[in-house]
């Protein structure tokens, strides 16, 4: 059974509930704080290209639907 890094998790739900933008320089950044995110070099490293990135994120999301009782959290307030 392989399982989803929970630093990548947390990559997905911030970019699915827009908390993660990709900058002008290629940097995954968090919002309102403007940080490059923890994650970003891994990230990067995983998925060379946004787009990857973002087509996991939905099927990672189209996983969670799978389970009644997922939900994304907040995050970060």
């Amino acid at each position: 059974m392989q399982t989803i890094p929970t630093w990548l998790q947390q990559a997905f739900c911030d970019w699915l509930t827009r908390r993660l933008y990709l900058d002008r320089g290629g940097n995954y950044r968090l919002c309102p704080s403007r940080q490059i995110a923890s994650y970003n070099r891994r990230l990067k490293g995983v998925f060379p290209r946004n787009q990857e990135f973002h087509r996991a994120s939905q099927a990672w999301l189209s996983l969670w639907e799978t389970v009644p009782s997922a939900r994304l959290s907040r995050g970060r307030q």
